[in-house]
């Protein structure tokens, strides 16, 4: 079993303002309207890129598809489909995206999850990667999910106290490799007002990779330690150049700001 910890500096984001952002992103889709499979947003703009193809809008079972701007027929290789649509209780989408790469089939399907928009308290996303048409091709997917506490998470970056569990965890595993990723996230507040937000992954074998762990950690540990550190650092750095700025901005500016980017997809 091999582990990695790095600790970054984070701008925070205030809860009040994410609540308020949530529920506005929640009220602008609902406050769409579909005629005839066409997208409208709350002041009469058509929605290009997106077609409801099958269902009532925002209802369980609605079913979109991807349109492509050459000749707006329907994409048959990437849909979305609303699981739940229920401003206080969940909110749940389902995308599947399919990719045809020279004959052998690549699908991905996406499950995203938030309890609730009114008062976000959950959030998760998991994916599942499966291929089709090759040898061996079963052991060429893989799975990964996402869960955030967003309760435990404000009170570990406001109170500092350890959470029973963290709040941010995932997991990635791989087919072919027979490896298990775990990667949890805990904050903490930090003497100027930020959060120290700590990452710790723990990487499991299974089957025949479990003796290979120790030798690939032995060559190649020292390196890939580096390297993830550095490529958190990075994130870090453009999260903190841009989330400030983000933050500012209120929920009504923000609304005009989306609805302004979905009309140039």
């Amino acid at each position: 079993m091999a582990r990695f910890e790095h600790t970054v500096t984070l701008a925070p984001v205030p809860r009040r303002w994410l609540e308020s952002c949530v529920a506005m992103l929640h009220d602008l889709a609902q406050d769409t309207e579909a005629e005839a499979g066409r997208l409208l947003l709350p002041d009469g703009r058509p929605l290009p890129g997106l077609v409801l193809e099958q269902g009532r809008h925002l209802r369980p079972g609605a079913r979109y598809r991807s349109v492509p701007a050459e000749d707006g027929e329907p994409e048959a290789d990437q849909c979305v489909t609303v699981l739940a649509w229920d401003r206080r209780r969940k909110t749940a989408l389902e995308i599947v995206t399919v990719e045809d790469d020279r004959g052998h089939p690549v699908r991905i399907d996406c499950a995203l999850g938030l309890t609730s928009a009114e008062r976000p308290r959950e959030a998760s996303l998991s994916a599942t990667l499966s291929t089709s048409g090759r040898k061996r091709a079963k052991y060429l997917g893989g799975t990964g999910r996402v869960d955030l506490d967003l309760a435990g998470w404000w009170q570990a970056s406001g109170t500092g106290r350890r959470p029973s569990r963290a709040p941010l965890r995932g997991t990635l595993t791989h087919a072919l490799a027979r490896v298990t990723v775990t990667v949890t996230v805990v904050p903490r507040p930090a003497p100027d007002g930020r959060w120290r937000v700590t990452v710790k992954a723990r990487v499991r074998g299974r089957s025949f990779a479990r003796p290979l762990l120790p030798l690939a950690a032995a060559v190649l540990g020292r390196h890939a330690r580096r390297e993830a550190a550095a490529a958190l650092d990075r994130a870090a750095a453009a999260w903190n150049t841009h989330v400030p700025a983000l933050v500012r901005k209120d929920a009504g500016r923000l609304r005009a700001e989306v609805a302004d980017a979905l009309l140039d997809p």
